[in-house]
């Protein structure tokens, strides 16, 4: 309950936020493709390979991580899971399955199925900056 309250008042400043227990985990698989980004305050993950060993791994700067908690900041974080997919093309193969996941002091808060590249629109901001985030990373 905290978490929402913290995160939905557009008031309140990123930093009543314990920035080192959140991260985000963004996930998008399909019969032949395979993406798994994992951002935290330390570091950015991208794995691209199902059985990827050794995934791409860069320190993630201090200019990323304010864009994510910005884009987070809006987000009830405990309703996601009831988040609605605008499509259904994930269902006949018309688009990659993704997922995104929060994970505050250690609790999970996972939205259901949707269309890599059409999330609801109440993350849609935020799955964008971590999508460009991972597409960008030096």
């Amino acid at each position: 309950m905290l978490l929402s309250l913290v995160f939905a008042d557009n008031g309140c400043s990123s930093a009543k936020i314990d920035q080192n227990a959140v991260s985000f985990e963004y996930s998008a698989t399909s019969r032949g493709s395979y993406e798994n980004i994992k951002i935290n305050k330390k570091r950015v993950s991208i794995e691209n390979k199902r059985d990827d060993a050794t995934p791409f791994t860069k320190t993630c700067s201090e200019t990323y991580w304010n864009s994510l908690l910005k884009e987070l900041k809006p987000i009830n974080v405990e309703n996601i899971p009831n988040l609605k997919a605008p499509s259904q093309n994930r269902l006949f193969d018309g688009a990659a399955i993704a997922r995104l996941k929060i994970i505050y002091n250690g609790t999970t808060y996972q939205t259901s199925a949707f269309d890599h590249g059409n999330p609801p629109k109440e993350i849609e901001a935020l799955v964008k900056e971590i999508l460009s985030i991972s597409e960008n990373i030096e």
